[in-house]
Formats: C-alpha cells, sequence, structure tokens
C-alpha cells in the first residue's frame, strides 16, 4: 500500500514539471535553517573528567562584575565550579564531583558561565580562551 501511495507522489511530482524531484523543494529554498549549533570553547581535562575555560579581562570592574554574577549564579542553581582568580584572568574548572565525571549540570554551568560572559561583554573589556 505504502509503495503504492509513494509511487504515485512521486509519478505527480514528475509530471507536475519538476524535473528534480522531490528533494528539489527543498533546495530550492533559500529559506535559513532556524538552529546553529555553536562549537564549544570548553576544554576538557581529565583525571577528573573537566570542563576548564580561561576568561581574560582588561579592567578590574569588568572582571568583578563577571565574579559577582557567577556567584550569585551559583547560589541561585546550587551548582559550583572551581573558579580561580589570576590577576585580570579567571578559570573556571567544573565537573560532577559525585561521579567524577563530566554531566548535563556541568554543561548547563558552563552554559550559565558563557552567557555572564557575553553580558559583561556588552560592557567592553574583556576577551576568552581556555587551556
Amino acid at each position: 500500500m505504502l509503495r503504492s501511495v509513494m509511487k504515485n507522489y512521486l509519478n505527480e511530482e514528475k509530471t507536475s514539471g519538476s524535473e528534480q524531484g522531490v528533494f528539489g523543494l527543498i533546495r530550492e529554498s533559500s529559506a535559513e535553517v532556524p538552529i546553529a549549533v555553536d562549537k564549544s570553547t570548553w576544554g576538557t581535562l581529565q583525571q577528573p573528567e573537566r570542563l576548564i575555560k580561561k576568561f581574560s579581562f582588561e579592567d578590574v570592574e569588568t572582571r568583578n562584575w563577571f565574579i559577582k554574577e557567577l556567584i550569585e549564579d551559583e547560589a541561585q542553581s546550587g551548582h559550583h565550579g572551581n573558579i580561580l582568580i589570576g590577576g585580570m584572568e579567571i578559570t573556571i574548572e567544573v565537573w560532577t564531583h559525585d561521579v567524577n565525571a563530566v554531566t548535563e549540570l556541568d554543561l548547563e554551568y558552563a552554559a550559565r558561565c558563557d552567557d555572564i560572559f557575553n553580558d559583561v561583554g556588552l560592557l567592553g573589556g574583556c576577551g576568552y580562551g581556555y587551556r
């Protein structure tokens, strides 16, 4: 039954003047894909498995604002990372200690760190990277 329905459908496509077939309609579309996957800028270390990222700042006020927002987010979410402040750089490591590995909670924490950093970026005076 399905074969006959599809055969009829494909035959209708051919008779409608489309030489490209069913998939030609997709190729001809100029619509943008609504979802894009961002490449993570977090690194992964082992023993224990953990995410790591270094954030760099050009001024103390911006760095301090980032720290304040990060600590407030940790208090709300109940999930905490290791935060190392070294001059104008902040290095964050996060993993779930109960399983000594990266879990969904850690990925969410990392995404919130990036969101906070992007908000700080609107203020100017920052950059980021990881080792």
